[in-house]
């Protein structure tokens, strides 16, 4: 009846519901306009190009963008730099103020905007006016008219009630564009993408889903039922510094990462600038 009572009427969705299974996530390359950005991200790591990745200051864009950091590093893109825009100064997202600053300290050819940029059709064009292309990975509501950037990433493209991948925020969309890079490594017998774990990355998938409020429901909740179950055992020196000083011992779950380890990542962004919490995020040691 509970099940019933949430929309759950079946016994293959309360299968699903009950038992969230990594195995049932959709393949990334369903969503709008992912091959056209991974073509291009392909194309940057084979010419060696500047990119950058510009995220949001809160734990979905702070945690987005340490995953795709992490998964640039590990496929073997050249060093790509981050900009995380200063609340009070530059406002939110792909501001013209905050992307002037971006290009002046890493004249990039390629910009990742992450969590943002689906109404910021001024300033992505720009962006290409000066000859940088523009991948745009967000969940936010979009423009009516989409901005001109080289792939927009982003399920609310679908209007459809009933459209997939509509829950996701994010966090979850970065971990969707980490699969569709592993799948694409693996298809050009790329050694380090075989190699790569993405479970590892979701950890930073429930910080991000769970501090956004996005719905616990389709993706989301495979997603973050085997993330809160990598955040109790992280490796991340970070996290469980976080965990320490929040006095999180064994049990992680949806209470203790919106309550506790969300507001602390949080506060940095709040503040001024949210890179303190992206260090700590990429932390490789205690030091």
């Amino acid at each position: 009846r509970c099940l019933v009572n949430r929309g759950v009427r079946d016994p293959d969705s309360a299968q699903l519901f009950l038992n969230p299974r990594l195995k049932d996530v959709a393949d990334p390359m369903n969503l709008p306009n992912m091959e056209a950005m991974v073509d291009r991200l392909w194309l940057a790591r084979e010419r060696q190009e500047r990119m950058v990745v510009f995220g949001d200051y809160d734990v979905d864009g702070v945690s987005s963008t340490a995953l795709l950091m992490e998964v640039f590093e590990d496929l073997g893109w050249p060093p790509v730099n981050v900009y995380l825009p200063h609340r009070l100064e530059e406002g939110y997202g792909l501001s013209q103020k905050a992307v002037e600053t971006c290009l002046t300290r890493f004249s990039p050819q390629l910009l990742l905007a992450v969590d943002c940029g689906s109404t910021a059709g001024d300033t992505i064009e720009w962006l290409r006016n000066y000859n940088v292309d523009v991948l745009v990975l967000d969940h936010h509501q979009i423009a009516e008219e989409p901005p001109a950037a080289n792939a927009v990433v982003n399920p609310q493209i679908n209007t459809a009630e009933d459209a997939p991948f509509r829950e996701l925020c994010a966090a979850g969309l970065a971990f969707k564009l980490a699969h569709a890079l592993v799948k694409r490594g693996r298809e050009e017998n790329l050694a380090e993408a075989f190699s790569f774990d993405l479970r590892k990355l979701l950890d930073l998938v429930a910080l991000g889903t769970i501090a956004d409020l996005v719905p616990l429901t389709g993706e989301n909740r495979i997603l973050v039922s085997k993330g809160l179950e990598c955040l109790k055992n992280t490796k991340r020196p970070g996290v469980q510094a976080l965990k320490e000083i929040a006095q999180i011992e064994d049990r992680v779950g949806v209470f203790e990462v919106g309550f506790q380890l969300g507001p602390r990542l949080n506060a940095a962004g709040c503040l001024e600038n949210d890179l303190d919490a992206l260090e700590l995020l990429r932390a490789p040691d205690k030091d």
